[in-house]
């Protein structure tokens, strides 16, 4: 088998002077040697050696090969060994390219080893635009977030009050789109999904019509669907106004409610969305001419937040600043044109990366188990535990 010749030209390390060829060691690396002073020795190549290990770094880091295989690719048989070799690696941060203009814009949240982490994609393609880091969904990590982009044309997003109090103040008379998927979600909550009585039954119903696209993905059946609720209410006004009174036994006050104040509240619900204009924008044909609008933001929870909560899995001993890390670099995966080694380059071009913290615990393959997705304050109407995230509490078997 032939061996690769290196082209670059040797210095003696001791006396300055040319050295020449001498052979190869057992490894196969070109040996070389000093006439003058009789130096012999091979060439050291940090920066190729750095590179190497952040080739087997980050396919683990974003779940494509185990850590032994990439712990093997350099040269090393245990994962202490192989985390000790690649702590440099994450020190190389990744940066999203400068977003260009999109028609239609998905934005969520979701919550990670106590942060949260805000997304911005576009509803075409999928590929992640900006995204920020805050502790809660509120109106400055939104604006923050908006900062980055180029304005839309519509943004469809779950409907938190601190999203839309950014979009209304970083671009006034934007149109946005609620997510349909959690509007049906919401109502579920209320009614659950199996309701006891008879309009809650039907009120379910017409809600489940707005995520069937073959019933309701027209304007004309958008507008029927807006008069079957309209006779929804006309029907059962008065069911809705009901109120029970109960006496105090101790105080001997009375005290009223409205008896089916979870179907107000799912009927309010629909048409306050719908005197917002945030139920059927992905209808209107104005919207429509400029491409397609989504009407969920499932291109943004099935194609970027899974594949965060699939590594926050499989990754065990993350201290925060890696799982951040890891959660970035996967973004950064997603977009058009992803150029990692430049960016590990630059970074070994500008210097020796920074040491790894002392709180930042080695990061092991596993499930951290204290990624649990938190409740957003903002709007307590939206359902967060969407993908199983949340603690479960009570018994599975009843429903209220």
């Amino acid at each position: 088998m032939a061996r690769r010749r290196s082209s670059r030209a040797r210095r003696c390390p001791l006396c300055g002077l040319p050295m020449r060829r001498n052979g190869y060691t057992k490894a196969g690396r070109q040996r070389w040697r000093c006439d003058a002073c009789s130096a012999s020795g091979v060439a050291a190549r940090p920066d190729a050696t750095r590179l190497a290990e952040f080739r087997a770094w980050l396919p683990w880091v974003l779940g494509r090969t185990d850590v032994l295989q990439a712990a093997r690719a350099i040269g090393v048989t245990s994962r202490q060994g192989f985390a000790k070799r690649t702590a440099w690696c994450w020190s190389v941060r990744p940066r999203l390219p400068k977003p260009a203009r999109a028609h239609c814009v998905e934005v969520d949240g979701t919550y990670l080893n106590g942060w949260c982490l805000l997304v911005a994609v576009d509803a075409g393609d999928g590929r992640p635009l900006a995204f920020q880091w805050c502790d809660t969904e509120k109106k400055a990590a939104w604006l923050a977030l908006f900062r980055r982009i180029p304005r839309p044309d519509v943004i469809v997003c779950d409907g938190g009050r601190g999203c839309l109090a950014a979009i209304g103040a970083r671009w006034p008379g934007m149109r946005v789109q609620r997510c349909l998927v959690h509007v049906l979600r919401n109502t579920r909550t209320d009614l659950t999904s199996r309701p006891r009585t008879e309009p809650g039954r039907a009120l379910y119903r017409l809600a489940k019509r707005l995520v069937d696209t073959e019933r309701c993905g027209t304007p004309e059946q958008a507008r029927q669907w807006l008069a079957d609720l309209n006779e929804w209410y006309r029907e059962n006004r008065d069911w809705l106004g009901e109120r029970t009174v109960a006496r105090d036994p101790d105080t001997g006050f009375h005290r009223t409610w409205y008896t089916h104040q979870r179907a107000r509240d799912a009927y309010h619900r629909l048409a306050r969305l719908n005197a917002a204009g945030m139920l059927f924008t992905w209808l209107d044909p104005a919207l429509n001419a400029g491409g397609p609008v989504a009407w969920n933001t499932n291109m943004l929870e099935g194609g970027t937040n899974k594949p965060i909560k699939d590594a926050m899995r499989r990754h065990n001993g993350l201290s925060p600043e890696h799982a951040r890390r890891v959660c970035e670099w996967i973004l950064y995966m997603r977009t058009r044109d992803p150029e990692p080694e430049r960016l590990a380059k630059n970074a070994l071009r500008r210097g020796e990366p920074e040491p790894r913290k002392a709180g930042d615990a080695i990061a092991l393959p596993g499930l951290d188990r204290r990624s649990v997705q938190q409740p957003a304050p903002d709007d307590p109407g939206v359902d967060p535990y969407e993908s199983g995230f949340g603690i479960r509490k009570g018994w599975a078997g009843q429903s209220t």
